[in-house]
Formats: structure tokens, sequence, C-alpha cells
């Protein structure tokens, strides 16, 4: 078990604890500012904050939505979750042939399984004052965890360890789509020399990295580079010193109508999740939970020390793809733009 709390992250401070409100560099999640070494419980890294004397940047970029960003042969593309990351989007660079449109192509997704475990303080979930509970913990879950034990938490400031409330977060509720779409893999490879695969991935709490506009995301994978997106409207002429690479590439082909889906049947998933005051998963602890809620009333003075899950997929949607077909002439599409750090 690799619980992070507030004696741990002192540890680690070393002589720089004594230094509140310097700049640290030895923190559990990299480099940064630490104003309050209690603050500082990420379990990976805090992404590289914005650092510009240009105060227009931060009106045109958002520190905590980095993505980390993979750019190469379409062939050789990573899977997001294979680095610990969801997939979020690709885009397009160099095209080859744009003589035709991409086909659609769909799957169903994956059942829903949890991103995110809280423990707060302070309410609950029968009378409704769950929403009065101040977090102070959380479990540390992988990408698409398959519900296997697992122990690895964070302890926040103030560091509580009993608990009222466990509050759970998944992928996506019941109201979003049950497929997923996409270009056909053959066709991206005939068509583009480059694929530029967005991944995002970020711890769920707010009090875990010092530095202003950053945010809490795995370390980054061999080949991948810590990417801001661009959200102005007018082109970029730069990009700002924290992130000074400028990465752009197309949505996709235009001309083509949009890939879409259509869905019959609908997906039922259930999910059973279970707290334990042990390491190991061995010993309960009961709890009355509003499954639909996703929150968990505990008993007085709980502290959950590991979690488990069983997913059970009753039934998935059948999912049928619609879209690219040719509707006017062919052209590289809209444009992505980035600002990218180096490469990992």
């Amino acid at each position: 078990m690799q619980t992070i709390s507030m004696a741990a992250a002192l540890l680690s401070l070393g002589a720089c604890a004594a230094l509140v409100g310097a700049s640290c560099t030895s923190l559990p999640c990299g480099d940064g500012t630490c104003p309050n070494a209690r603050d500082h419980t990420c379990p990976w890294r805090c992404s590289r904050p914005l650092y510009d004397e240009d105060h227009d940047f931060f009106e045109r970029f958002n520190a905590r939505d980095t993505y980390m960003v993979w750019i190469g042969d379409p062939r050789d593309a990573p899977d997001c979750t294979a680095v610990n990351a969801y997939h979020a989007r690709d885009s397009y660079q160099d095209p080859k042939s744009l003589d035709r449109c991409p086909r659609c192509v769909t799957e169903p997704r994956r059942e829903r399984t949890y991103v995110r475990i809280t423990t707060e303080k302070g309410g609950h979930c029968a009378d409704g004052t769950d929403g009065d509970a101040s977090n102070v913990g959380g479990f540390v879950l992988p990408v698409a965890w398959d519900g296997s034990c697992l122990s690895q938490r964070v302890i926040l400031n103030p560091p509580v360890e009993d608990v009222d409330i466990a509050a759970g977060g998944v992928t996506y509720d019941e109201s979003e789509p049950t497929c997923d779409v996409s270009f056909s893999p053959e066709d991206v490879v005939a068509s583009w020399g480059t694929l530029v695969r967005a991944c995002w991935r970020a711890w769920e709490l707010d009090q875990i990295c010092g530095a202003l506009g950053t945010q809490c995301t795995p370390d980054l994978a061999p080949g991948f580079r810590d990417c801001l997106p661009y959200y102005g409207d007018e082109a970029l002429k730069g990009c700002p010193d924290s992130h000074p690479d400028l990465v752009q590439a197309h949505r996709g082909v235009k001309g083509c109508t949009r890939c879409e889906v259509e869905e019959t049947g609908s997906r039922e998933t259930t999910e059973t999740l279970t707290f334990y005051a042990d390491e190991g998963c061995t010993q309960p602890i009961p709890s009355t939970g509003l499954e639909d809620d996703v929150c968990f009333d505990l008993p007085h003075g709980s502290v959950p020390r590991s979690i488990s899950a069983t997913f059970t997929v009753e039934r998935t949607a059948t999912c049928t793809a619609v879209g690219g077909e040719q509707e006017g002439e062919l052209a590289p599409g809209d444009v992505v733009t980035y600002c990218c750090g180096p490469a990992g």
C-alpha cells in the first residue's frame, strides 16, 4: 500500500519543508512552487504551469486541460490506456491521398467503470448532506480499472483518515452514447502520414499540486509530450515559454459527412463497490450504498484502506456506423492547435 500523507510529503521535502513558500524541486509530484507543503500529495507529477510575461496566454490556454500527445506513424500509434490515460481525440498531419472519405467504424463502449473513488467527511448520502462534505482523500485508480483489489490512496490536508462517505465517479453516465465511432485505421494509414493522438488523465482532487494552474497527471510515457490545446479564435503566432513547440493537425477530411452511430437496444451494467478496513481486501466495511448516485454511507469511524469492485454487463447495445459519405470537394479538415513541451 502506498499511502501519501502529510507526513510522507514532509519527509520527501526534506530540508525544503522548512522553507514553506519557497521554490521546491523535490515534491512528490515533481517541480513547482510549494506555498503549502501539506497540499502536495499528487501520486504522479504536476503538469508544468504556464510561465510567461504575456498574460494573454492565460486567456487562450487552460493549463489544467493538459494532454499527453503522441505524434508519429498511424501504424505505430499507442493505445492511451497502455499509458494510464483515456483517449481524447485523434488528428492528422501530412496528407497523402485524400481521394475518398475514410470509412466510419463503431464498436460498443467498454462497460462503465470508475474513474475516481474519493473519501469525504462531514455529510451523509441518505439525508442529502453529502454535498456539504469535504474531500479528505481518495484511491488512485488505474484507467479501465477491472475492480481488482486496490489500496494506493492519498490523504489530503487536513490529514483525516476516518470518513463518513465514499463517492464514486464513472467514465460516462447512462445519458451518454453507448458506442464509440471512429475512422477506419486502414483508411487513416492510406490518407495521412502522421497521426496526432491526444490522451488525458488527471487526478480528480484540487488540493494536490501547489503551483497555480497545474494538474496532477501520470508521468509521460516514452514518445509522449505534455501539450495544451489552444482555445483562441485567431491564428496562433507563438506559444508560451512553458510549452514552446507549436503543433497543428487536421480533424479529418473536409467534404465528408460526419461519422455518427445508430444504436439499437441499450446498455445494462451493474457495479458493486466494496470497502475494506485492511490493505488486502479481506475485512469488508458494511456500507449503505445509493448505487445510482454512487454515494456510500460508511459506519462512524471507518477508515477504508482498500477497495474492490464487480462490474457486470447484462446487455450491450448494437452499434451501426453511419456517415463518411462524400458531400463536397475533399480537402484537409479544420485545424487543431497545441502548444507542447519536449517529448518524454
